[in-house]
């Protein structure tokens, strides 16, 4: 008798000792990203990582060199960073509004009226200027795991409308963008392949706004023990931008090269500038990339331009 019980037992257990993981891996691995009606992903909800993957006034020059990187390590100041209220409720504005970020920096006199002015398109990493409240919100047309590869599979939500990331531009119709596209297209794609979308990209928004000015960034560097992508392959890409940029040769758009601005004397990201995975910036690195973002762009005639 004690032994049918024991088997009669026995059957439902090991029945949950098979099942009971599976669920919760089924749990576990879910994505938190969805798909759009249209099969295209939003920036609804999405999270801060990536799943592929200071300071000169003349940081932001083109020169003649494909290697522009030069350690910033010996030249780091330090800013105070102050913290602003912000009363903008808007969801989306137009290039000659101005809403106040969260996070005040620079220490050019004109830092307040670029940090009001700017919008922002890319990826995980762009979405931390958003996040650590650099920009205002509705300021940030950025989406996790966004690249020029895989850039017609996502959609912005500007005004409650669902939009490809061009025209979500040209519905914010910004007089500064500062776009900064890259980190996931590194290990998935090539640098021609890449600066090829990226020019149609620049066109397409240069012909739907003609009075737009660009700045294109640099990719930024990984810290030296992220075994996600090779520096030098980011370096790789930066100078096929460089040389991009070059060729439109137009005065409304500009070469930004934030890698020298926070890589350190071996071209890595400088310690204590990553937000934990090496890859992702953490606010001291924001802080003195708009900084000196902020003093390049007082070389230029942008400021007049977007009064």
């Amino acid at each position: 008798m004690i032994k049918n019980i024991s088997k009669r037992i026995r059957i439902p257990f090991i029945l949950l000792l098979v099942f009971v993981p599976l669920i919760l891996t089924a749990v576990l691995t879910s994505s938190p990203n969805r798909l759009s009606r249209s099969g295209k992903r939003s920036d609804r909800g999405i999270s801060a990582a990536v799943n592929d993957t200071s300071v000169s006034a003349t940081t932001g020059c083109i020169t003649e060199t494909t290697s522009p990187y030069t350690s910033a390590a010996s030249t780091t100041t330090t800013t105070t960073t102050t913290v602003c209220l912000t009363t903008a409720a808007a969801t989306v504005t137009t290039g000659s509004s101005a809403l106040t970020p969260d996070r005040c920096v620079g220490t050019s006199p004109n830092s307040t009226f670029y940090q009001e002015r700017m919008f922002t398109a890319g990826d995980s990493v762009t979405l931390g200027l958003k996040y650590y409240g650099f920009i205002p919100r509705e300021h940030s047309i950025a989406g996790d795991s966004v690249s020029m590869w895989n850039l017609g599979h996502f959609t912005f939500n500007i005004d409650n409308e669902e939009l490809e990331l061009v025209d979500a531009i040209e519905k914010c119709r910004p007089k500064l963008l500062y776009i900064w596209i890259g980190m996931n297209d590194v290990n998935l794609n090539s640098p021609d392949r890449f600066v090829k979308r990226y020019r149609e990209v620049i066109d397409e928004i240069t012909e739907r706004i003609p009075d737009i000015n660009m700045v294109v960034a640099a990719i930024t560097p990984v810290s030296s023990g992220c075994k996600v992508v090779k520096n030098s392959i980011i370096r790789d890409y930066n100078a096929a931008l460089i040389e991009m940029v070059k060729r439109i040769d137009s005065p409304n758009v500009y070469f930004f090269d934030a890698y020298s601005v926070i890589c350190d004397e071996k071209l890595c990201l400088r310690d204590g500038y990553s937000s934990g995975d090496g890859l992702h910036l953490y606010i001291p690195c924001y802080t003195d990339i708009l900084t000196a973002l902020f003093d390049y762009l007082d070389t230029t005639d942008i400021k007049e331009k977007i009064e």
